[in-house]
């Protein structure tokens, strides 16, 4: 049993920064696909504004066309 001890001395060091190391990487991994996917629905919302905003843009400059030709 006095082995064990010996090994576990010399590899629980190496082990627990082992550890750290994967946790402070785990964080930043999952905090960085939050980053993206938060990134990615704001990027979706703006292009769907984008596309209304087109969209009445072009239906006001049909009304407008329709409008003018009522008049003649």
């Amino acid at each position: 049993m006095e082995v064990f001890w010996d090994y576990f001395e010399v590899l629980a060091p190496s082990i627990g920064l082992f550890f750290i190391f994967w946790l402070v990487m785990r964080s930043l991994f999952r905090g960085d696909s939050g980053e993206r996917d938060a990134k990615r629905d704001a990027e979706e919302r703006e292009a769907q504004l984008w596309a209304q905003r087109r969209a009445a843009k072009q239906q006001g400059v049909e009304d407008e066309a329709n409008a003018t030709v009522e008049k003649f």
